[in-house]
């Protein structure tokens, strides 16, 4: 067997243009499918953190039956404070928990002057807002500040809408539950980017204690959880409806992917058409190998009727043929490895410049991410490829005459 797989390695490295031109086919092919499924990847992963870290964190909490019936209801599903402090101490005890806060969601008008422009508004802990949204850009201003309770911060279309800059006094007007109209005084601390129109259009985030002054109202509508792993998602969610169910708490939680519309419309809309490009690639590398392995056996067609001639049985021959195919993929897929995982870290160093994602105001910087499901299927794909290519011509090769063959020489 030693002796099998030696004069088989010797084979393979004899030619060495042969081998060059056999490995490098099976390299660029390899880090071709690694670096596709990376770009891949990383823009979808891109989409999934901007969604987390932008709007929806990994995990929301509501009152039961708040999905199907808050918009008819809504003061029906709020969460009294005393219960909201002992879910979040409950939460806090959780593994992979890094934070939880809490959200209050409304509707208004803003004013200023004489000038009336409609908001959604956002309670938020300030402290914890700028955690919970990493991927909102402040384009101008301060960021939320417990210290400065009146201090807001207004979406970049909002605060167009009404003129406002940093430092601008406005006014925010809402009807209360008991049907009341109810103004309090603000300031404009800062400007924001979320990356989607429609949210920076109408969405004024306000201090919790300024939105209870507003509302005249302590309840909060959702608590949202981060994580310290994405990955954890669904471990995390089972572990604290367990809680809950314990607790006898009557709650509901939604991950990340059922709130994010837009990153699950996206993945769907681009997912097929980015399988059909890696599909194109993996043909493309698959045509590559064969080519180049299929002609380094094709031309080898004497030596291997000579074989023959001096005693060694097709089926020996097509063993080494094989055994030589899958020595080459083995090296060929290593260095392709390798090539990939070289080109991800450049890129990545670098940055690949993406337009704005449909519906997205913002353009982002992403990279290639190396997967190591993808390493392996394109590793997997590199060494069979080269067996295939290397089955067909050894098959037509070896059923040829030994004489017919020879004597073409």
């Amino acid at each position: 067997m030693k002796l099998f797989l030696r004069l088989a390695l010797r084979n393979v490295f004899r030619n060495r243009v042969r081998t060059a031109v056999a490995l490098l086919a099976v390299a660029v092919g390899c880090a071709a499918v690694i670096v596709n499924g990376g770009v891949i990847y990383n823009i979808f992963g891109e989409l999934r953190e901007d969604a987390i870290f932008g709007r929806h964190g990994h995990l929301q909490i509501y009152r039961r039956g708040y999905s199907e019936h808050h918009l008819s209801e809504p003061d029906r599903y709020l969460i009294p404070a005393t219960e909201v402090d002992r879910i979040l101490t409950l939460l806090r005890g959780q593994p992979h928990v890094a934070r939880a806060t809490r959200r209050r969601e409304f509707s208004g008008l803003v004013s200023r002057s004489d000038r009336y422009v409609a908001f959604l508004g956002i309670g938020v802990d300030p402290e914890d807002d700028t955690e919970f949204s990493r991927h909102t850009t402040l384009r101008d201003g301060a960021p939320l500040s417990a210290a400065d309770p009146s201090g807001v911060l207004a979406g970049l279309g909002l605060a167009a809408k009404f003129d406002g800059r940093p430092g601008t006094a406005i006014g925010m007007i809402t009807v209360s539950e008991a049907g009341s109209v109810n103004a309090v005084d603000a300031h404009l601390r800062g400007v924001f980017e979320g990356g989607f129109k429609e949210y920076d259009d109408w969405t004024l985030k306000v201090p919790l204690a300024a939105a209870r002054g507003l509302l005249r109202d302590d309840r909060i509508e959702q608590i949202v959880v981060l994580l310290d792993r994405t990955d954890a998602v669904a471990a995390t969610r089972a572990a604290i409806e367990a809680v809950f169910a314990r607790e006898r708490l009557d709650l509901e939680i939604k991950s990340w992917n059922e709130l994010a519309l837009f990153h699950n419309q996206v993945v769907s809309l681009f997912g097929r058409e980015l399988g059909v490009i890696e599909f194109v690639v993996a043909t493309i590398v698959i045509l590559g190998i064969g080519s180049a392995i299929g002609m380094s056996v094709f031309e080898r067609h004497v030596e291997l009727a000579t074989m023959r001639a001096l005693g060694l049985t097709p089926a020996t021959v097509a063993a080494l043929l094989l055994t030589e195919a899958l020595l080459t993929g083995l090296i060929g897929g290593a260095l392709g490895v390798a090539l990939g995982a070289l080109i991800a870290s450049v890129a990545t160093a670098i940055g690949i410049p993406y337009p704005s994602p449909p519906g997205s105001t913002r353009p982002f910087l992403g990279g290639v991410d190396l997967v190591p499901g993808m390493v392996i299927f394109a590793f997997s794909l590199s060494v069979g490829a080269t067996l295939a290519a290397a089955l067909v011509p050894a098959l037509r090769v070896l059923r040829r005459s030994i004489a017919d063959t020879l004597r073409q020489v």
